[in-house]
């Protein structure tokens, strides 16, 4: 007998990027639904006269996630202006009243950097930098939209996503800087925690969203850990160690994350150690990986 989640659909908005490229990349190695990729050169979401080519496949029998993104720069506010013209120009359009299903990627950032107690889905945003702040415009953009349609709407909230293929996370800069043998640089402190997700862990969540249809919003983080032990478990995995810089900063990063509601939908599901997902970053000889230059 014929799945039946072989006859769906999975359009990602922004499959070059990063995170498009790893999701759509696993989507079709790994998913029963049929996976199509749309870039600006299928769809301009900077366009206020969003016109979608080759509109056909879009129907009530699609999921739609939304990886694309404007961000360039947490303090660039060119990039924050393109990134909140992208989420109305979408709201906007006719698209999502004709799909099945919308995900929207947000992150975990909207929640600020500081927590006194632990985090869950229900926390207070505290959005405190421009990619923050367009994140959470997002949500409240789609949410909205989504309701006026009925239009089941996810909104998964990721950690600092690393893996092959980064460029961005700390994680990476602290592999680069010990290749050039200079101090890893960490704004903070000792006890700064930063939340991880590797990358095909991600994939793997939402892959389950879309079979499943899951609805809501979900914080996906598999680890919080202290910049000093990060910073060790890079020198171990580069099998050399430099030293250490703090930078100062007016607010250190600490914020601690209750995964009960993830651990509850998505039961048994485990995440890689972040040990292992460092891996990813080196090539065969233990050196760091030519795509990740």
């Amino acid at each position: 007998m014929e799945n039946k989640n072989a006859r769906r659909k999975i359009v990602i908005l922004g499959h070059t990027g990063f995170l498009g490229s790893n999701l759509y990349k696993y989507l079709r190695e790994n998913s029963y639904h049929k996976v199509y990729g749309l870039s600006s050169a299928d769809i301009d979401l900077s366009s206020r006269k969003l016109v979608i080519k080759n509109p056909g496949f879009i129907n009530r029998d699609v999921t739609v996630i939304m990886a694309a993104s404007a961000l360039a720069k947490k303090k660039d506010p060119l990039s924050f202006k393109k990134e909140i013209s992208m989420f109305i120009n979408l709201a906007g359009s006719d698209l999502l009243s004709k799909i099945g299903h919308f995900v929207f990627i947000s992150s975990t950032a909207i929640y600020g950097r500081h927590s006194d107690s632990a985090i869950i889905e229900l926390s207070r945003p505290m959005p405190d930098d421009f990619y923050s702040r367009a994140k959470f415009i997002g949500e409240l953009i789609f949410e909205q939209v989504c309701a006026t349609n009925g239009v089941p709407l996810t909104i998964v909230r990721p950690g600092i996503v690393y893996g092959r293929g980064d460029v961005r996370s700390p994680l990476f800069r602290f592999i680069a800087n010990i290749r050039l043998g200079k101090e890893i640089e960490m704004s903070g402190d000792s006890f700064t925690r930063l939340p991880f997700v590797y990358n095909e862990d991600l994939c793997r969540v939402i892959e389950l969203i879309c079979q499943h249809s899951k609805i809501g919003d979900y914080n996906v983080v598999s680890c919080g850990i202290p910049l000093i032990e990060l910073a060790e478990l890079v020198f171990r995995a580069y099998r050399l160690r430099t030293g250490i810089k703090f930078l100062e900063s007016e607010t250190s990063p600490s914020l601690i994350f209750d995964t009960l509601k993830f651990k509850v939908n998505f039961p048994g599901f485990e995440f890689t150690r972040l040990e292992d997902g460092i891996k990813d970053y080196f090539d065969d000889n233990g050196d760091i990986s030519r795509d990740q230059i």
